[in-house]
């Protein structure tokens, strides 16, 4: 339905998830009636048409469009084939749980991710909701927070296991996970949704360290397993963090200054004889140019 420049409007932006692209956000014009509230009146818009809505707009607002297009299926398909197809069987023959290319999924899941962390990024103190699965851009609302969350890890290690698990907090109040109403938008940095609110946090994390923990409340590492989880987990994950509450070991973190070292050798003589020239040995096959 198409909304008129001309009458009060409000631009919002719309997240929904693609069965082959994880989360997508789209721009919307939402028409505004007389007491200045969201109507079901409303229109995608795009780079192509944003400047007959500028009024309403401002520079992050033509950003966030801009990448928001290059998230849709259709700019996927464009950037990732050169064949012209339809974006179902692309993606079907790409994504095939048997015969997929996992290579490729992995680029477009490292290409969406991308856009994912600049789209959230730029979103504070924008109108953000989640998409009805009737397509419906304002089905829910959700806050965009102005402040960061922040995450501590815990680790409890005793003669049978080691438990660990995360608190989440956000202005002094603990967010309270797991819980079936949070979910990860974007992994690389993590970005959640909770109970209506979005989160980012003050320091890099990885989503897929925070992932189980949003419907279980800790994880434990059998004893014989513990050596080899600690040295491929966790060492890497206390590096990563400042914030490391351990019990029944110690944390001891070493900072070494790295000094550059130049070696400079002479390279062995090359065999003549080996040695490929352009126009064969001795210019063996060589044309004149001489008239």
């Amino acid at each position: 339905m198409k909304v008129s420049a001309a009458q009060p409007f409000q631009i919002i932006y719309s997240l929904y998830q693609h069965e082959y692209l994880g989360y997508i956000f789209e721009s919307f014009i939402v028409h505004l009636d007389e007491k200045g509230k969201l109507t079901y009146q409303h229109q995608n818009i795009s780079s192509k048409n944003a400047r007959e809505f500028s009024k309403g707009l401002d520079a992050r607002d033509f950003e966030l469009i801009e990448m928001m297009d290059s998230m849709n299926q259709d700019a996927v398909l464009k950037h990732f084939s050169k064949k012209i197809m339809k974006p179902d069987e692309f993606f079907s023959k790409v994504f095939n749980k048997e015969k997929g290319d996992e290579m490729l999924q992995e680029q477009i899941e490292a290409y969406m991710e991308k856009r994912r962390a600049q789209v959230l990024d730029k979103l504070k103190g924008k109108m953000l909701f989640e998409m009805g699965n009737d397509g419906e851009p304002t089905w829910r609302k959700l806050e965009v927070l102005e402040t960061r969350a922040t995450i501590q890890f815990h680790f409890k290690r005793s003669e049978e296991n080691t438990n660990y698990y995360p608190t989440i907090s956000h202005n002094g109040k603990r967010v309270e996970i797991p819980s079936p109403n949070a979910y990860l938008i974007c992994k690389l940095p993590a970005w959640m949704v909770f109970n209506g609110k979005l989160y980012g946090f003050e320091k890099f994390v990885d989503g897929k360290k925070l992932q189980p923990f949003l419907n279980k409340k800790h994880v434990v590492i059998p004893k014989n397993l513990e050596e080899t989880y600690y040295n491929r987990f966790v060492a890497p994950l206390i590096a990563s963090f400042d914030e490391i509450e351990a019990h029944g070991f110690e944390i001891a973190k070493h900072e070494h200054d790295p000094h550059p070292l130049l070696t400079i050798s002479e390279l062995p003589t090359a065999n003549e004889k080996t040695v490929p020239t352009l126009f064969g040995q001795d210019g063996e096959g060589a044309e004149s140019t001489d008239d």
